[in-house]
C-alpha cells in the first residue's frame, strides 16, 4: 500500500493580510507629506491585526479539532460501515500551523497500522496514546472514513466539521479586527 498522505481530509483556515501592503505604502506617503507619526501609527495598527490574527487561527484550529472529534465520536462507524472506532482515529486529529500562524489544517493523522496498535493495547488493558507513525508505506485511515473504499461507504467527518467551523467563525474574525484596530 502507498502512503496516502496527500489524500487526507483537510479544513484550512488563513488569514490574508496582503491589503495591509497597499496601506503600508500609503502610511509611507503620508509621512512623506509631511503628517508625522502616520507611519508609526500603520506599525502600530499592523502588529495589532497580526497578534489578532494569529490568535484567530490558532482558535479556528482548536475550534475544528473539537468539531471534528465530536462527530467522529459520535457519527462515524458504530455498525453503519466496517469501521470500528477505537478512538485512535479521533485522538490524531492535529493541527498544523504555518510558520507564519496565519494558517491552519486540521487533519487526522492515524494510520492502520496505529490502529492496529490501539486494538491490541485495548485487549491487552493498556493505556492507548497516540504518536503518529513513520514511513513511506503508511496508510492513513482517514481518507478512508472521510471519503469511503470499496469494502466501506464514507461516513464524512472532517467536511461537516469544517463547515459547521466556518459558518461560526464567518462574522468573528471582522469583529475581531475591528477590536483590534480601534
Amino acid at each position: 500500500m502507498a502512503n496516502n498522505y496527500d489524500q487526507l481530509p483537510r479544513v484550512e483556515f488563513e488569514v490574508n493580510l496582503a491589503d495591509f501592503k497597499r496601506l503600508e505604502q500609503i502610511a509611507r506617503a503620508l509621512e512623506a507629506a509631511g503628517l508625522q507619526g502616520a507611519y508609526a501609527e500603520f506599525q502600530r495598527e499592523y502588529a495589532n491585526a497580526l497578534r489578532v490574527s494569529k490568535q484567530f487561527i490558532r482558535n479556528a484550529g482548536a475550534d475544528e479539532v473539537d468539531a471534528a472529534q465530536k462527530i467522529e465520536s459520535r457519527q462515524v462507524g458504530h455498525s453503519k460501515s466496517d469501521y470500528i472506532p477505537t478512538g485512535t482515529l479521533q485522538g490524531s486529529i492535529t493541527p498544523q500551523f504555518s510558520r507564519g500562524g496565519l494558517k491552519v489544517s486540521v487533519v487526522p493523522l492515524a494510520t492502520s497500522a496505529d490502529a492496529d496498535k490501539a486494538r491490541q493495547k485495548a485487549k491487552s488493558g493498556k493505556a492507548k496514546h497516540f504518536k503518529p507513525g513513520k514511513g513511506a508505506e503508511l496508510h492513513y485511515y482517514g481518507v478512508d472514513v472521510e471519503f469511503g473504499n470499496s469494502k466501506m461507504t464514507a461516513e464524512p467527518f472532517m467536511k461537516p466539521s469544517g463547515e459547521k467551523v466556518a459558518t461560526k467563525l464567518d462574522g468573528e474574525f471582522e469583529q475581531a479586527m475591528r477590536r483590534a484596530l480601534r
